[in-house]
């Protein structure tokens, strides 16, 4: 995600997000399992502020029905 950003010849607002499996190498236990899912994002843009990534945040757990 980020070296796609890093490629842009000029820069214009983007947002990657990713969901993906993920394996850890860990030993097996009746808790911790060698697999489970993961979710990253990205968003670039001028003037962004905490506030933006609380409402990104908020809209997330919104439609995953924890709020």
């Amino acid at each position: 995600m980020l070296y796609k950003l890093g490629q842009q010849k000029e820069f214009t607002p983007v947002k990657y997000f990713s969901i993906d499996r993920v394996f850890r190498n860990e030993t097996l236990d009746a808790t911790h399992l060698a697999e489970f899912h993961q979710i990253e994002g990205v968003v670039a843009d001028y003037n962004l502020t905490l506030g933006d990534l609380m409402g990104v945040l908020y809209a997330f757990f919104s439609k995953m029905g924890k709020y």
